[in-house]
């Protein structure tokens, strides 16, 4: 595998759980009682360049993150997001999930955007959804992540943050049983408050969770920067990422896109 194909791969493993999380129904929800965080002057700023002026709203009582299965969208369902990255014109997603039939992933969930990506959606015996596998049809690897990247924490309180290691095993799709890179991610997950969010599908009352990765796949020194909004019983209705890589000198990634859910 080139080099460039095993950056690619890398950047790719980042947004795995971003793109599964997906909405259920329209709405806004409101939260339980709980505290009001405000944003820092830093992440409203981020938030504010990428996702327009006007989509985060005000700060809400914010309660801990609920049963993951609410996040996850119903079987066959498509979900459409407005992409939008600095200097380029806006772009359309289309996600949509279905019932896995893969022997190796069996029993779970197939979810695709496009002819960009798969990725493998489980659950753990106690009942905890993760990405167990993510597959890029460009550059055709295939990665396995061990142990599972959660898709949500359930319980996690707003202002506290987790810390979880992963093992990453990259494969040619060509041939699956043999590990072309490998390597490892920390990633961090951190509660940041509850917040209106308004985008093309409507307004919601959504929990901002940030995953922060970082660490090396063969080669490529990684860092990522996600921040996710998540409404209860709607999934993923907004996020950002920003990303650093850097592979032996040679190849460097350092940009930032954001997410708006259009259509459910």
């Amino acid at each position: 595998m080139n080099l460039r194909k095993l950056v690619s791969c890398a950047t790719n493993i980042l947004s795995a759980a971003a793109i599964s999380l997906l909405a259920m129904s329209s709405g806004a929800v409101a939260q339980s009682a709980g505290p009001v965080i405000p944003l820092s002057n830093a992440d409203r700023g981020q938030l504010d360049a990428l996702l327009g002026t006007g989509v985060v709203g005000e700060a809400l009582p914010s309660a801990p993150l609920g049963n993951p299965d609410s996040y996850l969208p119903r079987l066959g369902r498509t979900q459409t997001y407005q992409v939008v990255t600095p200097g380029k014109k806006l772009t359309i997603e289309t996600h949509e999930i279905t019932e896995e039939t893969d022997a190796a992933f069996k029993p779970g969930w197939h979810y695709s955007v496009g002819d960009v990506s798969e990725m493998y959606i489980q659950k753990d015996p106690a009942g905890r959804a993760f990405t167990s596998a993510e597959k890029d049809l460009g550059n055709k690897v295939l990665s396995r992540f061990t142990p599972g990247d959660p898709l949500v924490l359930t319980g996690l309180r707003p202002g506290q943050s987790v810390t979880s290691a992963h093992k990453v095993e990259v494969y040619g799709l060509s041939n699956l049983t043999e590990v072309s890179h490998s390597g490892s991610l920390d990633v961090t997950y951190s509660h940041l408050g509850t917040f209106r969010v308004t985008v093309p599908a409507g307004t919601y009352d959504a929990a901002l969770v940030k995953w922060s990765y970082s660490g090396k796949i063969g080669p490529a020194n990684i860092k990522d920067s996600q921040y996710r909004f998540l409404a209860p019983n709607v999934g993923m209705v907004a996020m950002i990422q920003i990303r650093s890589i850097s592979a032996l000198l040679v190849y460097n990634d350092h940009s930032k896109r954001g997410k708006l859910l259009a259509r459910q």
